[in-house]
C-alpha cells in the first residue's frame, strides 16, 4: 500500500464522498463533519467536490471553501 505524502501510516479507510440520500446527492466533507447539498445530480455533486477540493488546494481556508461551495449550491437550485 502507498504511503501518502505527510503520512505516517498506510492504514487508511476511504469511502466514497458522494452519496445518494432521499432522492438528492450530497457530497461529505470532514470540516463540517457532515453533507453538503443537496444537488440534483451525481455529476453536479462531482462538480462541486472537486471545485471544493480545488479551493482548499489554491490555499483557501475551509471556511471560504465551503462558503463557494454554498453558493455553488444555491445557484444550481435556481436552475
Amino acid at each position: 500500500m502507498t504511503i501518502r505524502h505527510g503520512e505516517e501510516s498506510a492504514t487508511h479507510f476511504r469511502s466514497e464522498r458522494i452519496e445518494y440520500i432521499n432522492g438528492s446527492w450530497y457530497i461529505a466533507v470532514r470540516e463540517t463533519h457532515g453533507m453538503l447539498g443537496p444537488f440534483p445530480t451525481r455529476e453536479t455533486a462531482q462538480r462541486a467536490a472537486c471545485a471544493y477540493i480545488k479551493d482548499i488546494e489554491s490555499g483557501r481556508s475551509d471556511v471560504e471553501a465551503l462558503s463557494n461551495i454554498h453558493i455553488l449550491i444555491k445557484t444550481l437550485s435556481n436552475k
